[in-house]
């Protein structure tokens, strides 16, 4: 059995990690909906954090990509077929894909930026942090700070503008190294342990490179993974378990006692035990494919980029609109945090076809004519 080169409950899997990303932004920025010691401690310290577990998301963006861009190479099993590989049109495919989305979505942020920073903070019922409030408020930016955000492959200490920029540009890089995973992925998964090892422990590379190679891995065993799983329900379950255990151990396990790389490393084999449990059930299958969430994880990376300007501009006015019905926090916090969804999903959807669609379309074009005139394969 040939694996799809593209599976669309995957998408959904990258969209409800976005969400949990804006989930947990909306709690740092108002947070949790909880009136007594023993609702946070639930919300915060048990599994039930995983609504709001931007953390773990995180592992599983890095996790989910490694199998995404490398399974349509093994159609064939387990030794990649690169017969199709152009690296220059998958080069330019990539930065057409993340990097000219994210440019369109700074020029915004800046445009909202510039409105914002010296305007007056709006108080709310529902307290805001400092954290939100000072965002846009207490970090001064001149055009040469602006222009340095815009160079994804080495972004500013102090990133202000997309704050959550930093995972676009690691996953920049890591997507960069595909061609290398590939080659090594062809002589065994050992060779791509050792890679990753060497890497992250000799060369400074980051500690989410072995999230991307185990990602890499699963796409090599797809077939196996899928045939050995289907039948098994027990041996899924179990798996499932497991990956929710590791996905969520930052809740139970302190890194101030084993590091954070531990609890990152922890939380990305989490990720990858929950998709190898995804890759070998049909029911999660079809209940990830239903039509909402296929369209959540279609606009997932215009979420993403332009869910942090939403949160500083819109939400304060939300729950200002809000308080006109209610003073109740439960009512304006999760009236809040619904409709900030809402608007992130309704402005992403917008993004998607104006921004996400055109600047792939454009990469097509520029990779075609390339191909016109011969590329070499690797």
């Amino acid at each position: 059995m040939a694996p799809k080169t593209h599976i669309s409950y995957l998408d959904t899997i990258r969209g409800l990690a976005a969400l949990a990303v804006i989930s947990e932004h909306f709690v740092i920025a108002y947070g949790l909906p909880c009136e007594t010691p023993l609702c946070q401690q639930l919300l915060d310290f048990s599994p039930l954090h995983i609504w709001w577990d931007g953390s773990a998301a995180v592992s599983m963006f890095f996790v989910l990509s490694g199998v995404v861009l490398s399974l349509r190479y093994f159609r064939a099993g387990h030794i990649p077929d690169l017969s199709e590989f152009h690296l220059a049109r998958f080069l330019i495919n990539r930065m057409f894909r993340i990097w000219l989305p994210y440019l369109l979505v700074l020029l915004i942020s800046t445009g909202l930026f510039v409105n914002t920073f010296d305007s007056e903070i709006l108080r709310t019922s529902l307290p805001a942090t400092d954290w939100i409030t000072g965002m846009w408020h207490k970090f001064p930016l001149t055009p040469t700070d602006m222009l340095r955000e815009s160079f994804l492959l080495k972004l500013p200490a102090l990133i202000v503008l997309l704050p959550q920029a930093w995972t676009l540009s690691i996953e920049l890089v890591l997507s960069l190294l595909l061609p290398v995973g590939l080659l090594l992925a062809g002589r065994g998964t050992s060779w791509l342990v050792f890679f990753g090892l060497l890497a992250t422990s000799l060369l400074g590379v980051s500690i989410f490179l072995l999230h991307f190679l185990l990602g890499m891995t699963i796409a090599r065993h797809y077939t196996d993974l899928t045939h050995y799983l289907s039948g098994r329900r027990w041996q899924r379950r179990l798996l499932l378990l497991a990956g929710l255990a590791f996905y969520t151990c930052a809740t139970f396990v302190p890194s101030e006692l084993v590091g954070d790389k531990a609890v990152w490393l922890g939380s990305g084999l989490g990720a990858g035990l929950i998709l190898m449990f995804v890759l070998g059930s049909k029911d999660a299958q079809r209940l990830l494919s239903q039509p909402v969430l296929r369209q959540i994880g279609k606009v997932s990376y215009s979420a993403y980029l332009s869910h942090m300007a939403i949160l500083i501009c819109l939400t304060p006015l939300v729950l200002k609109f809000l308080e006109g019905f209610t003073e109740n926090r439960l009512a304006l916090w999760f009236g809040g945090w619904l409709i900030t969804i809402a608007c992130v999903q309704g402005v992403s959807l917008l993004f998607y076809h104006w921004l996400e669609i055109p600047s792939m379309r454009l990469g097509r074009r520029v990779t075609d004519a390339i191909a016109a005139i011969g590329t070499p394969t690797l």
